[in-house]
Parts: structure tokens; sequence; C-alpha cells
């Protein structure tokens, strides 16, 4: 079997992939916050209570999580851009209907089911199709991608506030679903490069084997006898890809991803009321938000262009951020002038900006093929909202039961501060591993972002030519 490497051209087309995703996120996490605004407005014509509709706009959110796995792996049988297309048109109905809706249950079912549905179908199959195009600047590509989300949550916010004054909460979601509708625009953006490559199916691998081990026997011959119950585990292994729990790397790696989703969740929910509880005002407050958006933003520039240019190493820009970040996280409940939590704020959003940029670089820098980055992405956005549902709950228990938000930040410093054993731990292994392993983790894929890692070479799978590119 003739073993072909991977070709990257390292963006063409792949920009216009980017540009995507920019949109995608600009527009999903924007609306995210604009239901923020229109939540008072909705509880009081629905006639209902603000965690009726609280709820409802959080499990928009989290259905993304929930059906993550699935969505990849559909992804990996079907055309990413069909699902895309349907995802986005899901989207932008299920806003249009909680616009049209007088009925708090079709508004669930809109936002939930139709709208939630719909990006799960778009979020990380758009980020996955990254892969087919860049390796080495990966970096840079995922840092434009990921600017759309703190630009949209700063701009969505005072311009759905005029939308409301002007046309009440109904007519700014009906502009929303809207716009919503540009995720199909973005998904007739995507396109697989005129030849990808994909591994070779482990069945086909091993019939290869067995038939060199097994001479002059047919391949019917050399297959095992396996149970029904047998061949039903190993096609859901296979359309799961729960290989990647195998993989010591994906398991260090979503681990961090999960640490930091904690962090992420409760910053966004609590940085305005412990603002409020430190004696801001609610127009202090609101400034807040701001100053976590820019940080992100500068966050994301900054650890983009280090690694970009290769002054540092992923795993050194990690641990200076989630370092960075956990100081932050600390000092928030104790820092009470307005100028004092501005920086802090600002601090902790640019923290997080370089830390899901490098977590999501060592992401694509795991032993998969490009074909199984859906998969990988996928099963780590569902883990990601495990936890920091687990996290917001633990949170708001703390916080209740102290009276004070001091407890609940100390957690967040404490997860963002435990990424750091995980980046111990992935050192030491790699440290212990044999010169002569196949694979050698995180640094063996872009060795350049790895600098002391450079001289390994990466020994990817059997793979073939895929000539169909209509996806």
């Amino acid at each position: 079997m003739t073993t072909v490497s991977p070709s990257y051209r390292e963006g063409g087309w792949g920009w216009a992939v980017v540009l995507a995703f920019f949109m995608l996120q600009f527009v999903f996490f924007g609306i995210l916050k604009a239901l923020g605004v229109l939540i008072t407005s909705m509880k009081e014509d629905f006639g209902t209570k603000l965690w009726v509709v609280g709820s409802i706009a959080s499990l928009h959110y989290a259905v993304q999580f929930i059906l993550s796995p699935l969505a990849a792996a559909l992804a990996r049988h079907f055309s990413g851009r069909i699902l895309i297309l349907v995802g986005g048109t899901f989207y932008g109905v299920g806003l249009v209907v909680s616009a049209l809706t007088h009925s708090v249950a079709i508004l669930a079912l809109a936002l939930v089911v139709i709208a939630g549905i719909g990006v799960t179908f778009v979020m990380e199959i758009t980020h996955a199709e990254l892969a087919f195009y860049f390796r080495e600047k990966y970096p840079l590509a995922i840092f434009i991608a990921l600017t759309g989300s703190p630009v949209g949550i700063m701009l969505y916010g005072p311009i759905t506030q005029v939308l409301v004054d002007t046309y009440g909460w109904r007519g700014a979601m009906l502009l929303l679903g809207g716009v919503g509708f540009h995720l199909v625009v973005g998904g007739m953006l995507i396109r697989r490069p005129p030849i990808s490559y994909q591994a070779v199916p482990d069945h086909e691998e091993q019939l290869t084997i067995d038939s060199i081990n097994s001479p002059g026997k047919s391949k019917e011959e050399v297959k095992p006898n396996k149970s029904k119950i047998s061949n039903l585990w190993n096609s859901v292994f296979s359309v799961l890809c729960l290989e990647v729990f195998v993989s010591a790397e994906f398991i260090i790696v979503a681990t961090m991803r999960m640490l930091y989703s904690i962090g992420y969740g409760g910053m966004v929910v609590y940085m305005v009321p412990n603002g409020l509880a430190l004696g801001l005002s609610t127009r202090e407050a609101s400034f807040l938000t701001t100053a976590w958006g820019v940080g992100n933003l500068a966050g994301l520039v900054l650890c983009a262009l280090a690694l970009h240019v290769k002054w540092i190493s992923v795993r050194s820009a990690e641990g200076i951020a989630v370092s960075v970040t956990a100081v932050g996280f600390a000092l928030e409940p104790f820092v009470s002038p307005f100028v004092g939590q501005i920086l802090t704020t600002f601090v902790v959003g640019a923290g997080m900006g370089s830390a899901i940029e490098g977590i999501l670089v060592m992401t694509r820098c795991l032993p998969f093929g490009d074909d199984k980055f859906v998969s990988v992405l996928g099963w780590q956005t569902f883990l990601g909202g495990v936890s920091a549902s687990i996290g917001d709950t633990v949170s708001g228990w703390l916080s209740e039961a102290t009276g004070s938000f001091h407890a609940t930040f100390f957690l967040y410093s404490a997860t963002m501060a435990a990424i750091l054993l995980c980046l111990l731990v992935d050192a030491i292994r790699i440290t212990s591993t044999t010169e002569s392993s196949k694979q050698r983790g995180l640094a063996v894929l872009m060795p350049s972002l790895f600098k002391r890692d450079s001289s390994i070479i990466f020994q990817r799978m059997p793979i073939q030519l895929n000539t169909n590119s209509a996806q």
C-alpha cells in the first residue's frame, strides 16, 4: 500500500472558509448577546417568570454542546457543506418563529430545537473544514475566525437595544432572524480542496495485514468471525469516532478545554453581578462586557502573532495565558474601583483569548487525520459544555452559600491554574516517549510550533487520495 504525504496549500480558498467561520462566530455569539438584551421584554410580553425565558436562552446555547458528537458523525459520512446549509436555514427559521409566536412552548421549540439544532450543524463542522487548508498557518486562520465572537458581542448589545427601542422586541428578533439566515451564505463558501486526504478505514488496513500474513487466501477467508454485538459495537465505535478517547493526547487537551469552559462560562455570567456587588453602578457595570471583549480580542491578536512568527512555542504561550488569567480571576472580587475592575476584566479577557487560541492550535496538532478533526472538535465541545454546566451550578451555589463572589472567582482561578498541571503532564509524557515512537503527541504534526521537537518527523497512518471534492 502506497503512503501519500498530506499536502496543504496553506490558504487559497481556505481564506474564504475562514471568512465563513468568522461570519458564524459574529452572528451566533452576537445574537446570543442580543437575547440577553431582549430577555426582560420577552418575559413581560409572555407574562412568565424571568427564569423561564432565561432557561430557554441557556438551552438554546447548550444544545450545540449536547449534539456536537452527532453532528460530527454525520459530517464524516455526508457532505459537510450540505449540513451547514441545512443548519443555517434551521437557525434563521427558529429565530423568525420565536419572533412571531405568542406561546412559551413554541418559543422554546423554536429557539432550543429548531435554532439550537441548526447552529449545531454549523459551528464545529465549519471549524473542521479549516483543517483541509491550513497546517502551519492554522494559528493565524483560527485567530481571524475567532475574532468574530468578541466583535459580535460588543456590537450586537447596543445595536439590539436601538432596535428594541425602535421596533419592539419582536421586530428586533425578526431582524435578528434575517441576519441568522446569513449562515446559509457562509455555508455556500464551504468547499473542499480539489484533492483532499483521508485515513484508510481500519478494517481495510487489517485486511491488508492479514493478506500478507496469510498468502494465497482471499479477503473473505481471512475476515474474522464476529458476533452481531461485536459488529454493532464496532459500528458505533467507528461512527462516533470513540477512538479519540484512547489517545492520551486527546484526553489531556480535552481536559484543558473542560477547565477553560468552566472559567469562560463563569466570567460571562458573573462579571457584571460581581461588579454590581463591589459597588459599581448599573451603567459602570455595563462597560465590563466591553472591557472583556476588547481584552479577548487583544489576547487573540497577541497569541496568534506570537505563534505565527514563532516567537514562542504553543505550550509556553498557553502556560503564560492561563497563569495571567488565574491571577486576574483571583483579583476580580477584591478590586472595587471602576478603573480597577475595567483593568482586571480586560486582563482576564486577554488571558482567555490567548488560552483558547492555544488550546485550539494544540487540538489541531492531535495525531488524527483531517477527516476525523470534526469528531475531535465535536467531542471536545460536548465535554466543554458538560463541564461548563457543572461549573455554573457549583458557582451559583457558592455565591449563594457565602453571600459573595469570592469563592466563585477563586474556583475559576483554580480551574485555570489546573491547566498548568495538564501542560506539565503532557510535557512529562512527551519527554518519556522513546525516539522510535511513531506518535510523539502534540509536537509532531506541526513541529515548528514546538521548537524543542522540531527535528521529529510525524509518521501518519496510511492514507489514500479522496477525489470526491463535492463537499
